[in-house]
């Protein structure tokens, strides 16, 4: 419900009868930057920042349990899994050739 009020929020054929592309900007400035604190609060508590990617995802290196609570609601963090179930992993190559 939140994605699709958020992307009709702006300028959509879908939903005439809101037109607020500052509330659009400023709904997802404010996810933005909720990422990038989590990003920030994930590398002073040791971990390593792979990526952080759009409004939502955020790859990081190490275990991350101690420092995000777990789960699928707001403020909460969740693995990321494939079209299986599985938990996705990464390998990850440092510069010099070094794992």
């Amino acid at each position: 419900m939140y994605a699709k009020f958020v992307s009709t929020l702006g300028e959509s054929i879908h939903n005439r009868e809101i037109m607020r592309p500052d509330w659009m900007h400023l709904v997802r400035s404010q996810a933005f930057a909720n990422l990038w604190n989590r990003a920030y609060k994930a590398h002073q508590a040791g971990l390593t920042v792979i990526s952080v990617m759009g409004t939502d995802e955020l790859h990081v290196a190490g275990d991350w349990r101690p420092v995000f609570p777990e789960g699928r609601g707001l403020g909460e963090m969740k693995v990321k899994t494939d079209r299986d179930g599985e938990p996705v992993t990464y390998t990850v190559t440092a510069p010099d050739g070094v794992r």
